[in-house]
């Protein structure tokens, strides 16, 4: 195991490991996904609106949400 790591240290490590398995997520998904169930899927979390949604409210979250793709 390795070293203990300060509060802030275990976050950055715990939001790295999530980028990791959303990235391996991806990948599976377009290998098994037609590009048709890809271009929905994108279209669906596009078409959220966040300023109104309940996980805009938080400030956390809607900072992460404005950093996505899912914000354009």
């Amino acid at each position: 195991m390795s070293s203990a790591l300060s509060n802030d240290q275990e976050l950055v490590s715990d939001l790295v490991a999530c980028q990791l398995v959303i990235k391996q997520i991806l990948d599976v998904i377009d290998v098994i996904a037609p590009t048709e169930v890809r271009d929905k899927m994108a279209s669906q979390l596009k078409s959220i609106d966040f300023s109104s949604h309940p996980a805009g409210a938080d400030p956390i979250t809607k900072r992460a949400i404005e950093k996505s793709d899912c914000a354009d």
